[in-house]
């Protein structure tokens, strides 16, 4: 208001692109007596009634319709008059252009309509005009009744009697009228209204009409702070397993009432914010699908604000559980932001509730299905890894400064899983509610995630993995032990374990996802495909010494009488040593093939499966 007297002002002293406004030509209209004194309708004048739309239209959310907008579009600031065609235009009379050569108006402050002598005879009604009658209620003569009122014609008159007022008061005021002694006694009605005065001034604009409520501004300023009874709600029975809640239809008179809109959030003020308490009560997890990065949620997602204006003096809650009155409802519009499918519950009925409770706490739960995905799973560790996955619930539409989203102060209310949840695999250790706030294009968006820190169990893998691939790794020992004319046994066994471990390790991947590191399991089956590889080169090398110790010892039999005395010692003495070494690596393996595998196990257990969950990936 002070910002409009001001511009007044300067276009009062100042005009811009017009005349002197010294000159008898001109004519500056900038308040509403003068406009009704030069004979211009300012009631039913058009700009005004354009104008009215517009401020209405600033604190109302009600779409304008397709004639409002076209009038809006006939709204000026101010316009400047200076022929006949104009004066009809806007609604002048013609027979001002006989007197005057340039008229200007400003229906900014024109059509405020504000009257031509300000009466004050209430505190409240000096406190809304900013004028401060404290020295002057004290030094006034209440024994005299002639004095009852007093006229200020300037701001020279008012500080002659010890009246605070701003000057700028008189640019849209002739004169200022202070009833006496009703200026300076308040009655019930005035405490009440200046108390919300004084929140107004404070806190700003409310954002709907507080007057229905019948409740003192102390209190429904409390109620609205307070967010207390809202993490209390939880730990309530709600007191139904003694009285019936209200049907839905109860909420009717009291929307009507207060003329309720159901996209308006409930704020008391224009810039406050609505803070929802959130919390999820898991039913089910499964679906652990690696290599997709997702999983299956069944929950109960449990929302509690205030809506002050859902007050009412009923006894008992009202329960909503139809759609129909659920949309006359304002409730926030939380989404799964890492949820790559969701929906309701349908059958038989939409799974959801609401209650609206006396004091105007409400309560809703409703029940969703989602396939959030685990996307920041790492598996450095697989299958010895702790794996934590999240769901993130974000407000769709309204910024954190209109929407504040806080899980419930409780963590078990917070996140709750039932009882009876089993995950197949895993076990889920930890439960932590977290932030993720986070700024997209339009603002910053209040964000809770909730963390589920889980344990793999390895039972399934140490009997479907780790004892058949051991086995395999004992079994192509078998070689060492086999005679060394046995050749085919020696290579078929190692042959025949090297398929199977390749066939096992494709099996064991099928279901993980293709990533760029390399996984624990990938360790064990690299080592015991490795392992089996060598003992086959262990059984090939072995193979070619019998062989030439064989094929020597054969030729110098066959050949003693061409060969000389030196020649025969000397490939006898050759096969045996092929024939030694044969049997050294074979006695050799016997020992290390256990001892090299038990290092392994060890190292495997000791190093490879302890340690952070994202080491694979750190550099």
């Amino acid at each position: 208001m002070s910002l409009t007297i001001s511009i007044s002002l300067l276009l009062f002293l100042f005009p811009i692109n017009s005349p002197n406004p010294s000159s008898s030509n001109f004519l500056d209209i900038g308040t509403t007596y003068q406009a009704v004194d030069y004979g211009i309708a300012t009631d039913q004048h058009q700009q005004c009634i354009a104008w009215k739309l517009w401020w209405k239209t600033q604190k109302s959310l009600q779409d304008p319709s397709a004639s409002d907008i076209d009038l809006l579009a006939l709204r000026r600031a101010e316009v400047w008059i200076r022929n006949e065609n104009d004066a009809e235009k806007y609604d002048v009379p013609v027979e001002l252009l006989q007197n005057f050569s340039t008229i200007r108006i400003v229906f900014r402050n024109v059509c405020r309509l504000l009257p031509r002598v300000l009466q004050i005879s209430s505190p409240l009604a000096a406190r809304r005009s900013r004028i401060t009658l404290d020295v002057f209620c004290q030094t006034y003569n209440y024994s005299d009744p002639e004095v009852n009122e007093l006229v200020l014609n300037n701001y020279e008159e008012a500080q002659e009697n010890a009246i605070g007022i701003d000057q700028l008061l008189f640019l849209d005021h002739q004169s200022v009228m202070i009833v006496m002694p009703a200026a300076c006694n308040s009655s019930e009605n005035d405490e009440k209204e200046i108390a919300k005065q004084y929140y107004l001034e404070k806190y700003g604009d409310f954002s709907f009409n507080v007057s229905n409520l019948n409740i003192e501004m102390d209190k429904l300023h409390e109620m609205v702070h307070d967010l207390k009874p809202l993490d209390q709600i939880m730990s309530e029975n709600l007191g139904l397993d003694y009285q019936r809640p209200l049907p839905s239809s109860t909420i009717l008179p009291f929307l009507r009432k207060i003329e309720y809109d159901a996209r308006q959030p409930p704020t008391l003020h224009v810039d406050d914010t609505v803070t929802v308490k959130v919390g999820i009560s898991v039913q089910s997890m499964s679906n652990f699908e690696l290599s997709t990065m997702d999983y299956d949620l069944d929950a109960w997602v449990r929302m509690s604000w205030i809506d002050p204006r859902l007050r009412h003096d009923l006894s008992r809650p009202i329960l909503v559980n139809d759609y129909t009155f659920l949309k006359m409802i304002w409730r926030p519009d939380p989404i799964f932001t890492n949820a790559k499918y969701s929906t309701f519950h349908k059958v038989t009925y939409l799974n959801f509730y609401l209650f609206i409770f006396p004091d105007g706490k409400i309560f809703m739960d409703m029940r969703v299905y989602l396939k959030p995905t685990a996307a920041q799973i790492v598996l450095c560790k697989y299958p010895h890894d702790n794996p934590a996955v999240s769901l993130k619930i974000s407000s769709m539409g309204f910024t954190q400064d209109v929407v504040k989203l806080e899980w419930f102060s409780n963590t078990n209310d917070a996140i709750r899983i039932e009882k009876n949840v089993r995950i197949p695999e895993l076990s889920i250790r930890h439960l932590h509610p977290d932030t993720c706030n986070g700024v997209r294009k339009s603002g910053v968006y209040s964000c809770l995630e909730a963390k589920f820190y889980m344990h793999r169990e390895v039972g399934y893998h140490i009997a479907n993995t780790y004892i058949p691939t051991a086995i395999c790794v004992v079994f192509s020992w078998i070689s060492v032990w086999l005679p060394e004319e046995f050749v085919e046994g020696r290579i078929f066994v190692s042959l025949t374990v090297f398929l199977t471990l390749s066939a096992e390790n494709n099996s064991a991947k099928e279901e993980l996802p293709k990533v760029s590191y390399v996984k624990a399991i990938d360790i064990w089956f690299g080592f015991t495909s490795t392992f089996v590889f060598v003992t086959m080169l262990q059984a090939l090398v072995v193979i070619s010494l019998e062989h030439n110790s064989k094929r020597l010892r054969l030729k110098s039999e066959s050949n003693l009488d061409g060969y000389s005395k030196y020649q025969v010692t000397k490939s006898m003495l050759l096969s045996r040593y092929y024939h030694r070494m044969a049997r050294q690596i074979d006695t050799f393996c016997k020992v290390m093939y256990p001892v090299i595998f038990i290092l392994f196990l060890m190292f495997y257990v000791f190093v490879i499966t302890q340690g952070d969950e994202r080491k694979c990936i750190k550099n």
